[in-house]
C-alpha cells in the first residue's frame, strides 16, 4: 500500500465571497468591508461565473491579490 499526505483547501467557491473592484469584501447588505479583502480561489466565481478553465486560478490569485494588498496597505496607513 501506499499513502499520500493530504491537506485542505478551497477550491472556487463559486460565488461564495463578492468583491468590489479594489478586491474588499462585500457584506450582506451589499456594502464593502473597512478591512477584509479577497483574492484567488474564494472569490472565483465572481469572476469566472460558472464553469472553469485550467490554469485561470493562478491567474485570479495574482491579479487581485496584488490588488487586495495594494488596498490593504492602503488600508492599513490610514
Amino acid at each position: 500500500y501506499l499513502a499520500y499526505p493530504v491537506r485542505p483547501g478551497i477550491t472556487f467557491t463559486y460565488l461564495g465571497t463578492r468583491v468590489n473592484k479594489q478586491a474588499r469584501m462585500l457584506m450582506q447588505d451589499g456594502k464593502p468591508s473597512a478591512n477584509m479583502f479577497a483574492a484567488g480561489e474564494i472569490m472565483a466565481g465572481n469572476v469566472l461565473g460558472k464553469g472553469y478553465a485550467a490554469g485561470i486560478g493562478m491567474t485570479i490569485g495574482s491579479v487581485f491579490g496584488r490588488v487586495a494588498g495594494r488596498e490593504a496597505a492602503k488600508n492599513a496607513r490610514n
